[in-house]
């Protein structure tokens, strides 16, 4: 059986490669996949796999993500919380954003029942903006 970690380190893994098919295989119908960021185009509230894939199909339809670095993990229970940096450059500006950021994981049988990220919003609006 897969540890929460376990689970989240394989998501990650998933990204870096192009596999959101993974992913999105290990996201529960219910999930609630929460981002913050009211002009950010892939922000919003999405549930199950098909938002997750919402959330997908928006963030690489408006920004390209030329950094992403996973650089520690905190577990507690079914609770996987990650610290990692991420870049983006906007396609519709061409502005790059950059965070340091917290991405929060409840795991419930073995997928992604929860899911929220915690960045710089305000760096990302900016490079979204004309």
């Amino acid at each position: 059986m897969t540890t929460p970690l376990e689970l989240v380190q394989s998501l990650y893994a998933a990204f870096g490669r192009g596999d959101i098919g993974f992913i999105l295989a290990h996201v529960a119908e219910d999930c609630v996949w929460q981002t913050p960021g009211e002009g950010i185009p892939s922000a919003g509230r999405f549930i199950g796999p098909q938002g997750a894939a919402q959330f997908f199909e928006r963030q690489g339809g408006s920004e390209d993500v030329t950094a992403f670095d996973v650089k520690e993990y905190f577990v507690n229970g079914n609770t996987v919380v990650a610290l990692g940096f991420e870049r983006v450059t906007v396609k519709a500006t061409g502005k790059t954003a950059e965070t340091d950021w917290a991405m929060m994981f409840r795991i419930a049988e073995g997928k992604v029942a929860w899911f929220q990220p915690f960045y710089d919003t305000a760096a990302y609006v900016r490079a979204h903006k004309a």
